[in-house]
């Protein structure tokens, strides 16, 4: 209502152009995740091994409830995919939360000891550990924002766009320039309403 000058109709508008904004964000946000998640899933297999979740020393510095979260996905994909159960599966089970964890300090050591440019080749070179965690975690607190149905169009969403899109571009170039070239938001930001 503030932004639509108190009248109710220009206020729906605003509502439903949130909405379309919100859509148009699926495809950054998706591939954001994607390969975030696989960039950081090489760097663990590379480090402990491709049963990298079965790692004692790994399991043993996750936070608990990402232990749990852990413990849960083997057993659900193990029920579906028996033998042939592979760190794939597991992977693509986790949320963006948990391989956002492990850009934490406490991964330092067993993951990120020689710093993050292996596999975010796409960062420029004073990117630390702590500034691609920071990064996600944008990320996926905007993600979630736009999964709980909130308001994004006063929250500067060029910028999260941005930001979005630079961290594909840190994992590979070649994908962040297709989804700049596919993105729909720019194009929604400029439908806003008129009060």
């Amino acid at each position: 209502m503030p932004a639509a000058e108190q009248d109710i109709y220009t206020a729906f508008q605003f509502y439903a152009w949130n909405c379309a904004l919100s859509e148009a964000f699926y495809i950054s946000l998706h591939f954001a995740e994607i390969l975030c998640r696989n960039a950081v899933q090489k760097a663990l297999a590379f480090k402990v091994g491709d049963e990298w979740f079965r790692h004692k020393t790994f399991v043993n510095l996750l936070d608990g409830r990402f232990q749990s979260e852990l413990a849960n996905a083997i057993s659900d994909e193990q029920a579906v995919h028996g033998v042939r159960m592979t760190q794939h599966h597991v992977a693509s089970a986790l949320t963006f939360g948990f391989w956002e964890h492990l850009t934490t300090k406490r991964f330092d050591r067993l993951i990120w000891n020689r710093g993050i440019s292996h596999n975010f080749p796409g960062a420029h070179f004073s990117t630390s550990r702590q500034a691609l965690h920071d990064r996600i975690e944008s990320v996926r607190r905007w993600r979630n924002r736009i999964a709980h149905h909130q308001a994004i169009f006063d929250k500067d969403p060029m910028r999260k766009h941005q930001e979005t899109v630079e961290l594909i571009h840190w994992v590979c170039g070649v994908t962040g320039a297709w989804v700049s070239a596919s993105s729909r938001v720019p194009a929604v930001l400029a439908m806003r309403p008129k009060p």
